[in-house]
């Protein structure tokens, strides 16, 4: 029995976007597909959605602010210029084109949080991206060490790295809406697809978008 997946594309949601939802990336290369074997997950990769204006910058168009192993040659919108890897911030619809043309990720999937961050958890975003902006991405071996580290022992990584997940989880703490508790480092991207037990300090959840392709 062949079970169909409604999936649509990213133009039918882009306006439906707001700051701080989530989009989450299902990979093919063997990094990503190690990352999903390890967290028995269909995703390995998340970035948080930003609107430029939310932030002081010029525009609608929707942002991705995310932590990966290579910009991909995409302009990051405060250096204006490419990165290499790390930490940026950079159009959600060419990372998602660019993806898509060099098969590097296949699908992808909305989490909207289930309400508006307001104009101090807004500044908090602010500060903290341009703060955690110079942050590397680890290699493969710091990477896997990091998490187990972050989730069985609760202990912290190198404050110049991060890892998708563990940025995302970083942002939501200086926005003092996730637990600092427990490392930033301990969180999978299908900790925020799953949303289970998530220590949030205030009325805060994710709720299931559609899936892209």
């Amino acid at each position: 029995m062949i079970v169909m997946v409604r999936e649509i594309a990213y133009s039918d949601i882009k306006d439906s976007l707001k700051t701080g939802d989530l989009m989450l990336f299902h990979g093919v290369a063997p990094t990503s597909e190690l990352i999903e074997i390890i967290e028995w997950s269909y995703w390995s990769h998340v970035g948080m959605v930003v609107i430029p204006e939310d932030i002081g910058l010029t525009g609608r168009d929707p942002l991705i602010w995310e932590s990966t192993s290579s910009g991909d040659g995409i302009e990051d919108v405060i250096n204006k210029a490419p990165k290499d890897n790390g930490a940026m911030l950079i159009s959600l619809e060419e990372r998602i084109r660019v993806d898509l043309v060099n098969h590097f990720d296949t699908h992808f999937k909305v989490k909207y949080i289930s309400r508006a961050l307001d104009d101090v958890e807004l500044e908090k975003l602010k500060n903290f991206i341009y703060a955690a902006h110079d942050k590397s991405f680890p290699d493969t071996k710091g990477l896997l060490k990091g998490y187990v580290d972050g989730k069985h022992y609760n202990k912290p990584t190198p404050d110049n790295e991060a890892f998708c997940s563990q940025l995302a989880a970083e942002t939501y703490m200086a926005m003092d809406i996730l637990s600092t508790k427990y490392v930033a480092n301990g969180y999978c991207p299908n900790d925020f697809n799953e949303d289970k037990e998530l220590p949030i300090l205030k009325p805060f959840y994710f709720l299931d978008g559609a899936r892209l392709k």
